[in-house]
């Protein structure tokens, strides 16, 4: 019987080794953001599934936020520590839709247990075609709130082989120290490897054609003014910051050549009627007509984001070319709409 015993003892002793040795290297690491400690072989993290990280952190490690930052993959490269008088979370995310804003602000807001003082919105002229094909097609906030919520979801997924790959890739980056093209830390911070300027021209020129292909293709604008009005007016009490994002100007070029600089005024008309104002950097002017700011048509590098937060923040800062900014209201609108018109000649 004390045989037969030791013998099933010694069983589950086999197959419970592995996958404690599995949970353990997942928890360390935390790819997926389910955790909130830190260590030197977690601190370069792939943002492999940028909706249920962000909603996971903001969701298993909460703080007393006070503002919120939103947008695309653009946005992501946006320090939220660069913020001026702001205690910010970035749920920016990847190809994120204008449609996306309400769930993951009320989700948010339910998290940290209030309304936010500041929403920081990075726009961006591309999402308001109604048919732009995009390389992903993401599911609704609902769905990656719903795995954060689930029971016991956070040490599920412990156990899992593929995660057990991404914890074995973001172990060998912090390892070395050497990153991958874009990752963030534990911090929430994303950074973005430089390459050289002849990588850049051929990330640009690729860029350039999904967009003549996929994004300004079709057009037919998006339901702007009613999609941002419904935001706005769940969050009565907050000051919503709202900017533009700055692309390259070979790709402002493309977007004019395809006959959209109406919807782009309409665009920002749209903006300036629901928030009253808008800070303005994607037009043609000293940052965005050098390239060398660019990893490609859409991506300006985290320096720029850093100056661009504190443009919008109003942070003095002598590293901001003086005419990187516009400050769009209902008295300036036309005026500095007629000077795009200009530059776009």
């Amino acid at each position: 019987m004390s045989h037969y015993r030791n013998w099933i003892l010694l069983t589950l002793l086999v197959i419970a080794a592995p996958l404690l040795l599995i949970g353990g290297f997942n928890f360390y690491i935390d790819p997926l953001w389910c955790f909130s400690h830190a260590n030197k072989y977690n601190r370069i993290q792939i943002p492999f599934d940028e909706r249920q990280q962000k909603t996971n952190r903001i969701n298993f490690s909460p703080a007393a936020y006070d503002t919120l930052i939103l947008g695309s993959s653009r946005t992501t490269y946006m320090d939220q520590t660069e913020l001026t008088g702001c205690y910010a979370y970035n749920y920016a995310l990847s190809l994120m839709l204008m449609e996306e804003y309400f769930d993951y602000v009320e989700y948010a807001k339910q998290q940290v247990g209030h309304d936010f003082a500041h929403i920081v919105i990075g726009l961006d002229f591309f999402v308001t075609n109604q048919n732009l094909k995009l390389p992903d097609n993401f599911a609704p906030p609902a769905y990656y709130i719903g795995i954060t919520e689930g029971f016991a979801y956070r040490f599920k997924y412990l156990l899992s082989l593929n995660i057990l790959e991404y914890s074995r890739k973001n172990y060998d980056a912090s390892r070395t120290g050497i990153p991958q093209n874009f990752d963030y830390d534990r911090e929430g911070r994303k950074t973005l490897k430089r390459v050289s300027p002849e990588e850049s021209q051929k990330l640009i020129a690729a860029n350039l054609d999904n967009y003549e292909k996929n994004i300004f293709s079709n057009y037919e604008y998006r339901d702007v003014p009613g999609i941002l009005t419904r935001l706005k007016e769940a969050n009565p009490e907050t000051r919503f910051i709202v900017f533009t994002t700055p692309t390259a100007r070979p790709l402002w070029d493309l977007m004019v050549e395809k006959g959209l600089l109406p919807y782009y005024e309409r665009w920002l008309k749209d903006i300036v009627a629901v928030f009253g104002q808008v800070y303005h950097f994607d037009y043609p002017n000293s940052v965005t007509n050098n390239l060398d700011n660019y990893y490609d048509a859409s991506h300006v590098y985290p320096e720029v984001e850093t100056l661009i937060a504190h443009s919008i923040t109003g942070r003095n800062d002598p590293a901001i070319p003086q005419d990187f900014a516009m400050l769009i209201n209902e008295d300036n609108l036309d005026e500095n709409i007629h000077y795009i018109e200009s530059l776009a000649r």
